[in-house]
């Protein structure tokens, strides 16, 4: 057994590491008693994990099922200029609403693809461009008050969602809360609100049950956040 006066200076070097801007909330929320903070910051890493497990199967869910109505509306699409019909690969070749309404984030998604795929020998496809598309593109395609997000909605993506209940507006603003989380864990900061990050999980399930409920059925049997939860200090 480590003795109390070793432990102590063991918890002192960490915290210091840690550092006192970051550690100051678990200091806050175990009234100053620096080896309960840092168990109730530990605490904070497994759930981020957990979160982020689930953040992981879900954004590739809905960036899978939101690409396979893109796929279907971009090769209807006609071209104002040439009358030629744009392709599947909406991603290489969009058209012009798509290019007005993401076209930065494509742009960006390929040269990202381009570096991963450096030495490879070949150009990036759909796939990894699609790969290289952050959580904002899916969150900002959604509609909004812009008549073209609107237009894509009721044309393309709202077939996405074949078991919608509620209202668009609703989804959006269940996409967005997941979104604000994710940055959340990216950036790795507290989440010691249980109520918030709960909250943030029945929002997944709900946007997941619109997509398929097999697919939230399977979420919630891998999910290990509720578990995390109870684990609290």
């Amino acid at each position: 057994m480590r003795p109390a006066n070793q432990t102590g200076v063991h918890h002192a070097v960490v915290a210091a590491k840690i550092s006192g801007p970051r550690l100051s909330p678990y200091l806050t929320a175990m009234e100053g008693n620096v080896r309960r903070a840092l168990s109730l910051y530990q605490w904070n890493v497994e759930l981020s994990g957990s979160v982020y497990e689930c953040l992981h199967r879900f954004e590739v869910i809905l960036r899978n099922a939101l690409d396979e109505q893109l796929r279907s509306w971009n090769a209807l699409q006609r071209d104002r200029e040439t009358g030629r019909t744009h392709s599947a690969d909406w991603l290489l070749d969009p058209a012009r609403l798509l290019g007005r309404l993401a076209g930065d984030d494509i742009r960006k998604a390929g040269r990202r693809a381009q570096t991963a795929l450096r030495g490879a020998g070949r150009p990036p496809g759909h796939p990894d461009v699609l790969a290289q598309l952050s959580f904002g593109t899916w969150r900002f395609l959604l509609p909004d008050n812009d008549p073209g997000r609107q237009h894509l909605w009721n044309k393309a993506l709202a077939a996405a969602f074949p078991r919608l209940s509620g209202a668009p507006s609703d989804l959006v603003d269940h996409v967005d809360h997941i979104y604000k989380l994710r940055n959340r864990v990216a950036h790795l900061e507290p989440l010691l609100n249980s109520g918030m990050v709960a909250d943030r999980l029945d929002r997944m399930r709900t946007v997941l049950l619109a997509i398929d409920p097999a697919l939230e059925a399977w979420f919630v049997s891998r999910q290990r956040v509720t578990a995390t939860l109870k684990l609290k200090p």
